[in-house]
């Protein structure tokens, strides 16, 4: 099932969107709800960030031959997934403009596999992660890959505003052992992997995220990114595809 979050008619909505249309649902997506009768097509709405949350949580270098802003490339497991935290304030949406520091000269692009929460989630077993998601969607993490070299850690480089584009939509139920995730600058391909490379997949980065922190319902969990980060520049066009979900786009404004 794919659940859509969007504005339409002055409101904020949730619907399951079939195609190009949106259905109505009936009760929350965070707990139970039916789908209900047609609403409008796609065409009639703007589409919003699939998730509300109040955090998101996000693992570092988490791919086979990844390497971190200072090039060093991961070749043997950890003992633990690298976490930093995105403030709300970097999610952006699916089709809007993304902005950079005016002060960064080494501007990049990620694509990630996103995670949405669907209730309280605490202490929680691998064998019990999915339980506790609500469903997938693409995310795009932008990185000022100079100020994680300045700064020896991301607060600057990953938490600037609009730096944490999600969407389309979401997808419930899928699974997430072999997806294939692209990246792609004005239409040429920058990043071509797959989740099959994943160090820590979604189950365990579930686990041990949720061994720290609680997680509320509408939190976000970014998955990390296959090798090779790519330099954007102001004008380029942004699209970050993930098989089995779609494809999210923005466009880099100009910085401020």
């Amino acid at each position: 099932m794919k659940l859509a979050r969007f504005f339409w008619r002055e409101k904020t909505r949730w619907g399951v969107l079939e195609d190009d249309w949106i259905f109505s649902i009936s009760g929350s997506v965070y707990g139970d709800f039916q789908k209900e009768d047609e609403l409008c097509t796609l065409e009639d709405v703007k589409l919003l960030a699939p998730a509300e949350p109040s955090i998101m949580v996000c693992v570092g270098i988490n791919y086979w031959k990844a390497t971190n802003a200072s090039g060093d490339t991961v070749e043997a497991k950890r003992d633990a997934p690298r976490f930093f935290f995105k403030p709300p304030t970097t999610l952006s949406n699916h089709l809007d403009g993304v902005r950079y520091p005016a002060a960064s000269q080494d501007p990049h692009c990620e694509v990630e596999l996103c995670t949405v929460i669907k209730r309280r989630a605490r202490n929680v077993s691998r064998e019990n992660a999915a339980d506790y998601i609500l469903g997938y969607t693409c995310g795009n993490e932008l990185g000022a890959l100079d100020f994680a070299r300045e700064d020896k850690n991301v607060t600057r480089a990953r938490g600037f505003d609009t730096s944490g584009p999600i969407g389309p939509h979401l997808v419930t139920g899928l699974d997430t052992a072999n997806l294939r995730l692209t990246s792609r600058i004005n239409g040429e391909v920058e990043q071509d992997g797959t989740t099959a490379d994943m160090i820590y997949d979604v189950s365990e980065i579930i686990q041990r995220v949720t061994a720290f922190i609680t997680l509320q319902p509408g939190d976000v969990v970014w998955t990390g990114t296959p090798p090779v980060r790519s330099p954007v520049k102001t004008g380029d066009t942004l699209e970050v595809e993930i098989e089995g979900i779609g494809v999210l786009r923005n466009e880099v404004l100009a910085p401020r």
